[in-house]
């Protein structure tokens, strides 16, 4: 298990009347080289369901939630993770996969 960041990212939707997207932004915290694995995500409810799956409170995924909502942005520091949890997040039908 690695700790790691996760930044989250609320976007407006593309369409009018549409659903907002979100997207996941997964580092390592102790990593010097700034990558970053992305994953975009249709709706808020698709990325709390991944995130729930890997074991993410139920408390942090309202408090994020609430987050969004208002700020379009939130992190999570110190995320325990394994490289199957990281595989499980990265499983997206809307995978970007970028590393930056």
């Amino acid at each position: 298990m690695e700790s790691y960041k996760l930044h989250m990212l609320k976007h407006p939707p593309k369409l009018p009347n549409g659903p907002a997207t979100c997207q996941l932004l997964i580092s390592r915290e102790a990593s010097q080289s700034g990558s970053v694995q992305s994953v975009d995500f249709p709706s808020w409810d698709s990325l709390a369901g991944k995130l729930a799956s890997v074991g993410m409170d139920e408390g942090e995924l309202q408090k994020a939630k609430r987050e969004l909502d208002v700020n379009r942005y939130y992190k999570i520091a110190g995320v325990s993770l394994s490289s199957a949890q990281i595989e499980i997040l990265r499983a997206s039908s809307h995978e970007v996969g970028k590393t930056r």
